[in-house]
């Protein structure tokens, strides 16, 4: 621990938000004391980025209410170097102090006082500090950079502070359940803005060529939300009136001003949508959205109340290069940081083990809200892909629960996974159609209006509140509440299979579940879960039950129940994939399904093909059903034109392509045999974009481009002509995903100098959307010279470190040969990170994904031993269990699809 003694300063203010917690006391825990607790802040920030000068010096003025005598204060601070160090009392008397600690493991400032403290008296603590925004990790309050029309460069200072960063901004109380008001003001120069959360107060000319903007008071929040910008961005911007007052405005750099109306309409269409859905206002009386340089910003996005940031790739939309994939991109991302504004942000988890009641309700009503928001773009079906998603994560053996305890920055930082996201989501989805969308709505109201007030709150709060809806409904049985089922789904790891067999003739079926793994270990886990069972048959005219027609209890073998349904009859469990589980049937039913899916697809709702397609096949991956079967369920796609269910058979073949890239032969079979089932997709929404077409068409044709083009003359021909033009430009532009799909089949094969030159256009190219695609697109490369010079390249200031993760993992996802030249080169660099200029947050994020890709066995053996040497221990395990994985797939299927590929099932009539 290093400890400095100085004269102190400090500024800052805050609520309590919950009793002190009596366990949290000595300092082996990085929890904070609770001794204290700030109840306001006053920051001053004092920037020069006018000058180029990336430094800043700050002052804070926290005041604190003591909640037990104690003769410290404790509170976070890292990167800042405190100037001066005072507290006084509320008289403004000067209070003694001992000295101050920094504890640069657990980011502690610890205040020592001569004399106690008591309990309920109140102080300020005042703090002066400096710190710098030259970082490099897009973290904290840090520098981002854009080139203007002039070909000048220009810095910009903006923030992110989720999870832990905020201390390395300024001295606070950073911790998710303390929220407290926010004073800020910000000098900058005269030809830059400043923003934060709240609207400006006014503005104040300095000398020297500055002004001093002050803020209004912030509502009471969390220091993760707090935010800054400073910037000579321009804005577009709504107004709105009704019910209430909203300014609405979209900031970026001055050269894409014609790509800011979209993203502002979509806001105010969604933000409304919230109101009324949730029957809460928004808290503000503005909501701005920044686009940062996808180079400097590592997130998708950050949902700082009334000052949201984005990649400018996931916010801007050109309204003459872009469509509908752009507009389901800007509509996902504005959803889910808008629907933060009420999880999140008015409802703040009470520590981070619930991070899942943020980020589990904001990608549900991503998509849920939007239904009313943008109903052209169809996207609530679209949550198939992301309940599949978590389907695959949670058949893991060392997957962790929903809630989960975690206390240090690092641990923190890896609870937002897709646990926290995408199972979380699907569970709620699960619950939403269990007791009915009306019921769990009016709960999701109740939870809001309880606990609002308060401002925190954890899972209890959130069951208490649906209880009190399904019991009002009558939607639970009186024997069931929902703390029981809902703590079986977010407090274990998991998710279940469900299998069921008809008794004989009879109406009678019994029913069993256990956890699915995608590798079976040797010792499964003993996890049950109470699941709402659904059925449907194809008879039944399209009509679906959405709510639970009984509930599955947990550690019960051969649960009874009766259905209605003729002996010749197909009973689905589980239709439209409502619940977050997987089914299995006999092997007769299987083949009802497949003969119903082949003859009347029709009969079954696209979310229920989709949902068969990944069913079998992962079913087939765990040894629970033949890979024959699985395959045959695929054969319907070869009339399959929906987007929906294609999206399910690309990642299932995706995966087979990530498994079988090792083996030349099995790989071209598959590519081969993708290349069928998807030629009928290609003919039916062609090679071109047509003006008006829905999100749906122009998502299938995505899919029918990266599946089908290496096969289809028309489709390489075209894709031949956009390369030749390109070589008499000399010069790459790519305008559309559309168009780097079909560039990128050609690049597969592309020699040296195609390569070089579409490098040197990267290079000079400065739009984020556009170094976007041109990134995907050169790294299609599998020519080894090329792949070389592309990772060199990496090693230049050509490009910022988000943007040499997305090109690695292009690279390793595209080839063989991209993934081992990629562990060459971290083989032969010591301090990966530090030497690529890269965080170890987003490099740590890479290795675990890269494992993914990881199967051949001489690469994983070398991977392994890098990972030993540059990981920590808990990815080291992480890790290592996935290769595991990925070598058990291999010896228990790998030839057994080999096989299948090389003459596919058909289905005999």
């Amino acid at each position: 621990m290093l400890k400095i003694c100085v004269p102190l300063a400090l500024l800052a203010v805050a609520s309590l938000a919950w009793p002190v917690d009596q366990s949290v006391r000595a300092f082996d825990t990085y929890r904070l004391p609770n001794q204290t607790v700030p109840t306001h802040y006053d920051l001053y920030l004092d920037t020069n980025l006018h000058l180029a000068d990336l430094d800043y010096s700050g002052n804070v003025k926290i005041r604190i209410q003591v909640l037990e005598s104690t003769s410290q204060i404790v509170l976070h601070s890292k990167r800042s170097e405190i100037v001066r160090l005072e507290l006084r009392n509320s008289n403004q008397l000067a209070i003694s102090l001992k000295s101050f600690e920094l504890d640069a493991d657990k980011d502690f400032l610890i205040v020592n006082t001569k004399e106690t403290l008591p309990a309920g008296s109140s102080y300020v603590l005042d703090i002066a500090f400096t710190n710098s925004l030259d970082r490099t990790d897009a973290a904290g309050f840090y520098r981002s950079s854009y080139v203007n029309a002039e070909g000048v460069t220009k810095f910009l200072g903006v923030t992110q502070f989720e999870s832990t960063d905020a201390r390395s901004a300024f001295p606070c109380f950073d911790e998710p359940g303390i929220k407290t008001t926010y004073s800020v003001q910000i000098a900058c120069g005269l030809d830059y803005n400043a923003r934060s959360n709240a609207p400006a107060l006014g503005i104040q000319l300095l000398p020297a060529g500055k002004k001093l903007t002050t803020f209004q008071t912030t509502p009471r929040m969390q220091t993760y939300l707090l935010a800054f910008l400073v910037s000579d961005f321009i804005s577009e911007r709504q107004v709105v009136f009704q019910p209430h007052q909203i300014a609405v405005s979209t900031f970026a750099r001055p050269t894409a001003s014609h790509q800011l109306t979209y993203s502002v309409d979509a806001s105010v269409r969604f933000l409304r949508e919230l109101e009324i859905y949730f029957d809460q206002r928004y808290a503000m009386s503005k909501i701005d959205n920044v686009a940062i340089a996808n180079s400097d910003f590592a997130a998708g996005a950050m949902e700082n109340w009334g000052l949201v940031t984005y990649r400018e790739s996931t916010i801007l939309l050109d309204p003459e290069s872009q469509g509908e994939s752009q507009q389901l991109q800007v509509v996902g991302i504005v959803g889910h940081e808008y629907t933060h504004q009420f999880f999140g942000n008015l409802l703040a988890p009470q520590w981070w083990s619930y991070l899942w009641l943020n980020e589990g309700f904001a990608r549900l009503y991503q998509y849920y809200v939007s239904e009313f928001s943008h109903p052209e773009l169809k996207m609530r079906d679209r949550f198939a892909s992301v309940r599949e998603s978590a389907l695959n994560l949670d058949a893991s053996a060392t997957v962790r629960p929903m809630t989960y305890y975690v206390e240090t920055p690092g641990e923190i930082s890896r609870l937002f996974d897709n646990i926290a996201y995408a199972k979380s989501a699907s569970v709620l989805r699960m619950m939403n159609y269990a007791i009915t969308e009306p019921t769990f709505q009016k709960g999701l109201r109740y939870y809001i209006q309880q606990n609002k007030d308060h401002g925190v709150a954890n899972e209890e709060n959130l069951f208490d509140s649906l209880e009190q809806a399904a019991k009002e409904d009558a939607q639970l049985p009186q024997s069931l509440t929902m703390h029981e089922i809902f703590r079986s789904w977010s407090n274990q790891p998991g998710a279940p299979v469900v299998t069921f067999k008809r008794v004989g003739d009879t109406n009678e079926f019994v029913f069993n579940q256990e956890r699915f793994y995608n590798t079976p270990p040797e010792t499964p886990g003993q996890q049950s879960w109470w699941i709402p069972i659904s059925f449907f048959t194809p008879s039944s005219n399209g009509q679906y039950n959405s709510s639970a027609a009984f509930w599955l209890p947990p550690h019960v073998s051969d649960f009874s129940y009766r259905i209605d349904v003729a002996e010749s009859e197909t009973l689905l469990v589980n239709p439209l994939a409502r619940g977050y589980y997987r089914v299995n049937y006999d092997a007769q039913t299987w083949e009802n399904i497949i003969s119903n899916l082949y003859e009347s697809p029709e009969k079954f709702h696209r979310l229920t093909r989709s949902q068969l397609v990944d069913d079998a096949m992962n079913l087939a991956h765990a040894g629970k059903l033949d890979y024959f079967t699985a395959f045959q369920v695929f054969v319907y796609l070869n009339e399959e034109t929906d987007f929906i269910p294609w999206s399910t058979a690309s990642s299932n073949l995706q995966f087979l392509k990530r498994m079988l890239r090792h083996d030349s032969e099995a790989l071209a079979n598959l590519e081969s045999y993708s290349s069928m089932l998807a030629a009928n997709l290609l003919a039916t929404y062609g090679l071109e974009s047509i003006k008006g077409e829905s999100a749906d068409d122009e998502s299938a044709r995505l899919i029918a481009l990266e599946w089908a083009c290496n096969s289809d003359e028309s489709c390489q021909a075209e894709a031949a002509q956009k390369l030749r033009s390109s070589r008499r430009s000399q010069t790459f532009t790519i305008g559309s995903k559309t168009e780097q799909l079909l560039v990128c089949s050609q690049m597969r094969k592309a020699d040296y100098s195609d390569f070089s030159m579409m490098l040197s256009s990267l290079k000079n190219t400065r739009d984020s959307i556009s170094r976007s695609y041109l990134v995907d697109t050169i790294s299609c490369v599998e020519n080894g010279q090329s792949i070389n010079k592309l990772l060199n390249a990496l090693k230049s200031d050509d490009f910022g470190a988000a943007e040499k993760v997305q090109v690695l993992k292009s690279v390793y996802s595209n080839s063989l040969t991209g993934l081992n030249a990629i562990i060459d080169m971290f083989d032969s660099t010591t301090n990966v990170a530090e030497n690529m200029n890269i965080n170890k947050r987003q490099l740590h994020a890479l290795l675990e994904d890269m494992a993914e890709y990881t199967v051949q066995p001489e690469s994983a053996e070398r991977f392994a031993e890098f990972v030993k040497r540059e990981a920590p221990t808990h990815l080291v395990h992480t890790i290592q269990a996935k290769l595991r994985e990925n070598e058990s797939w291999i010896r228990r299927n790998a030839a057994i699809v080999s096989d299948m590929l090389k003459t596919p099932p058909q289905i005999d009539m």
